[in-house]
């Protein structure tokens, strides 16, 4: 995926913080300007690890919402990471995920499927949604995606945005 500011990352993971809880946060955007994802790895100390991707497929809300948590629970694992705490604002996505909700939407199965078997990697996962405004800046990062506009809030060294072209579950997925 997104490889961003490698040494801090590599120091991370060299100085065992993998093993430590790692938080996350996510969200997804889709609108008739564009569709975006963003997510926010933070580290027990250090510097956070900003993601952003702009969705070049046709997506919705709820797609945008399950590809931000696929790609920020797969960026957790390159990096190793053994326990993460999860939030995002998409109550839906995470009550589907929890199992409190029904899932009745084919595709959507797919998806809360694949976070199911991500999330088996994972010594110790928890997910919570939260509210719009404590979501602002991983948000923001969706919308900069999205728009392919600079997020104030990051410098260019910090991260890039990157298209992507497929979704993390095509539509001719059985599985």
């Amino acid at each position: 995926m997104i490889s961003i500011d490698p040494q801090g990352v590599e120091k991370a993971i060299d100085s065992g913080m993998s093993d430590e809880l790692w938080s996350m946060e996510f969200d997804g955007r889709c609108s008739s300007s564009g569709s975006g994802v963003g997510v926010v790895l933070i580290p027990p100390q250090g510097k956070v690890i900003p993601y952003a991707l702009k969705l070049e497929f046709q997506s919705t809300n709820n797609t945008a919402e399950y590809e931000a948590l696929l790609l920020g629970l797969v960026e957790a694992r390159r990096l190793q990471i053994k326990m993460l705490k999860v939030r995002g604002d998409a109550e839906l996505i995470v009550k589907q995920v929890r199992g409190l909700f029904v899932v009745k939407n084919k595709r959507l199965i797919h998806y809360r499927n694949r976070v199911w078997d991500k999330i088996k990697a994972f010594y110790a996962f928890s997910i919570e949604a939260v509210p719009r405004e404590l979501n602002l800046k991983v948000d923001s990062l969706a919308v900069s995606a999205a728009l392919l506009v600079p997020h104030s809030d990051f410098t260019t060294d910090t991260y890039r945005v990157e298209l992507v072209y497929r979704p993390c579950m095509p539509d001719n997925s059985e599985s």
